[in-house]
């Protein structure tokens, strides 16, 4: 019979009570139970722990086998309540890779309240373009990402989320008299012979016309949103956006929602197939549906909470 973890704890209690019946007292067993663990343990060990039949005195071997017990029973009780902790969300570890909308917007809110919660868990956020996001996803440097779907990867679950407008961006300034505050792709040619376009990963990853036209001309790729949005302040040029990435409280900046339907991204949840997330993993990730409803009922139109089903 091979040595377990009880027989050492038997073992541990008797020796620190010098006697079987506090010992069976102590760990709820009967003293014929704790008498027979001893045996089997001696046995296993081929050697005597114990000076007599009372149990109040130990051998040589039962002095040295006593510290080796305490030291293993006491690091699997670690264990064991470092893994409990980790099933409740008291402990653990999550890294993610974001889009700079869902950095900026959704996850202080959720951090917030997640680590107000779950004080000791780790957290690591990457925040990197779709493409980037995708690409720690399927490397495995981060345990998850949120981003746009820009096309299926094998390998890789895709959830969507939420989906909002992508839009015009300009200043204030440069902002075209538009009565119905949207506009159709014959309006935006119209608008962009006279004005710069700002590329980023937004811009060239749009397909339509007007904006393939203007991305030959342009000489400007920014792909930092804070550095694109200055540029735009500034009146260097326009810029296409989502909804999310333009605040609504800054009188600096108009944005024009497209009235293409076609004209939307979908953000999503991806994760490798067959991977499990943890608890922790998973409660943040129910904050990030409780804050994406928020944002929807305050923003209305421009930006859509999605069904949690998983795409074909």
């Amino acid at each position: 019979m091979a040595i377990t973890l009880a027989m050492l704890k038997t073992f541990v209690s008797v020796a620190e009570n010098g006697s079987l019946m506090e010992a069976a007292k102590q760990l709820g067993r009967t003293p014929s139970a704790v008498s027979m663990a001893l045996k089997q343990l001696e046995i296993e060990f081929d050697a005597q722990l114990f000076s007599g039949e009372r149990k109040g005195n130990l051998t040589p071997t039962g002095i040295f086998a006593l510290e080796q017990a305490r030291n293993l029973t006491d690091q699997c009780d670690e264990v064991f309540s470092a893994i409990r902790a980790y099933a409740k969300n008291e402990i653990g570890y999550i890294s993610l890779a974001c889009v700079p909308s869902v950095a900026e917007h959704i996850l202080p809110q959720v951090i917030k309240a997640f680590h107000a919660q779950w004080p000791k868990v780790e957290i690591e956020i990457r925040d990197a373009d779709s493409r980037s996001v995708i690409n720690a996803v399927h490397s495995g440097r981060v345990q998850f990402g949120v981003a746009s779907l820009a096309k299926k990867l094998p390998g890789i679950e895709f959830t969507p989320l939420f989906e909002d407008s992508l839009g015009l961006v300009s200043s204030a300034e440069d902002a075209p008299p538009l009565p119905n505050k949207n506009i159709n792709s014959k309006k935006l040619g119209s608008f962009l012979k006279n004005k710069k376009l700002l590329l980023n990963s937004i811009t060239q990853s749009i397909t339509l016309p007007e904006i393939l036209e203007n991305q030959e001309s342009s000489r400007i790729t920014v792909h930092n949103v804070t550095s694109v949005l200055a540029l735009v302040k500034a009146g260097a040029g326009v810029t296409v956006l989502p909804r999310l990435l333009v605040p609504e409280t800054d009188t600096s900046l108009n944005f024009i929602p497209f009235t293409d339907e076609k004209l939307r991204r979908t953000v999503g949840l991806f994760q490798r197939n067959g991977t499990l997330l943890s608890p922790a993993a998973l409660s943040l990730i129910e904050k990030v549906h409780t804050r994406i409803a928020e944002i929807e009922h305050n923003m209305g139109g421009n930006f859509t909470k999605l069904e949690l089903a998983a795409s074909e």
